[in-house]
């Protein structure tokens, strides 16, 4: 018999038994105990179990927060005409969000055991959720980022339990079917071939170094950061300095983070997962006199030189930046939101608005973005 619980630590969870629900993740215990052990202002976690017995047979991460709906609304004019509203009203489309999910992950992460059991392992670990969430304050539930390639029956349970689907940002990833970046090169079109030949000639005026502390770095990490994060569209989460330092010591096997310098001028960190087959680009901090070395394209070719050396067969570079990465030969795989609310006549209503906050996915809007 199937029972869900809600639990405030992912420590209270063995590692290998929260890994095994997820066939050992890249983004695994580890890595969610970081971004706990973090403390990220404005977010509370918590981990939603399920056991057969005392057999971990499913889990997954969650989150609550504060959560303006406006933030995710494409249209100028709408934008601004609901900040103004706001200013008169501050509680004016704000809500308590519950997510299933995380803040720090592209795709939701709902972890079963046993594939032959799915929808009803799935079913359970939203129940519980719904209940754990309500109990907690969250009027907004939510699924963060339900990825195209999840199995049919999370869609399925999800629709089944009311849910409504808004369409998110896709993920990205380039496949290393090639064997050299002479190979990669030559895939792409001659315009952008000859534009990145001339751009990674910055290399020579740079130096990097791999790294697995940033202290002696940290005031700067953060103004990179700050830059950074100025300079996005939208964010759900505000990263701190003990984010990266807590990935860095708690991941020493599988993350890597790679510093560019001019001189001795710190431009940009890459903050990097891996695993046998896969590279993840998490986080790339940069000032803006990177833009000048053409530090993310010196970066991006960094990265492919890395899965080949090291054998791994697939690049994941995150749900930003489409206009480059398209030239560059990416895949795009699609993520949908899921959402109700807590009071069912909101919830109707969310469903009325919610091509207003899907993402604008059509070809020029992201060679554009």
């Amino acid at each position: 018999m199937l029972e869900g619980r809600i639990l405030d630590s992912l420590a209270a969870i063995p590692p290998a038994d929260w890994d095994a629900c997820f066939g050992d993740p890249l983004e695994g215990h580890a890595y969610h105990l970081a971004i706990e052990t973090a403390a990220l202002k404005g977010f509370t976690f918590f981990y939603v179990a399920v056991y057969d017995h005392a057999r971990l047979v499913g889990a997954a991460p969650a989150f609550l927060t504060q959560y303006d709906l406006a933030t995710t609304i494409d249209n100028l004019h709408l934008g601004r005409a609901i900040k103004q509203v706001q200013n008169l009203i501050p509680g004016f489309l704000r809500v308590r969000l519950a997510a299933l999910g995380s803040p720090c992950t592209e795709h939701v992460m709902l972890g079963v055991s046993e594939p032959g059991r799915t929808y009803a392992i799935v079913d359970c670990l939203l129940r519980t959720f719904e209940a754990g969430a309500k109990a907690r304050g969250g009027r907004l539930l939510a699924i963060k980022d339900l990825s195209d390639e999840a199995p049919k029956e999370w869609a399925a349970c999800i629709e089944d339990l009311g849910y409504g689907f808004v369409t998110g940002l896709p993920s990205s990833e380039l496949r290393i079917d090639f064997e050299s970046t002479d190979a990669y090169l030559s895939r792409l079109t001659p315009g952008t071939r000859r534009d990145m030949r001339r751009k990674l000639r910055s290399r020579e005026h740079l130096r990097c170094e791999d790294v697995t502390s940033l202290r002696a770095y940290a005031p700067r990490v953060m103004a990179l950061y700050e830059d950074t994060l100025a300079r996005a569209d939208m964010t759900l989460e505000e990263l701190s300095f003990d984010y990266f330092e807590s990935v860095l010591s708690l991941m020493p096997n599988q993350a890597i983070c790679r510093l560019y310098f001019h001189g001795e001028t710190l431009l940009a960190v890459n903050l990097l997962l891996h695993d046998q087959n896969t590279l993840l680009d998490k986080y790339f901090l940069m000032a803006p006199e990177g833009r000048a070395y053409n530090l993310y394209f010196v970066s991006w070719f960094d990265n492919v030189a890395l899965c080949l050396e090291r054998g791994l067969r697939r690049f994941q570079t995150g749900q930003a930046a489409y206009a480059n990465k398209l030239r560059l030969g990416v895949d795009l795989i699609g993520t949908r939101m899921a959402f109700k609310h807590k009071n069912g006549l909101l919830s109707f209503g969310l469903r009325l608005i919610a091509p207003l906050v899907s993402a604008d996915l059509s070809p020029e809007a992201l060679r554009n973005e």
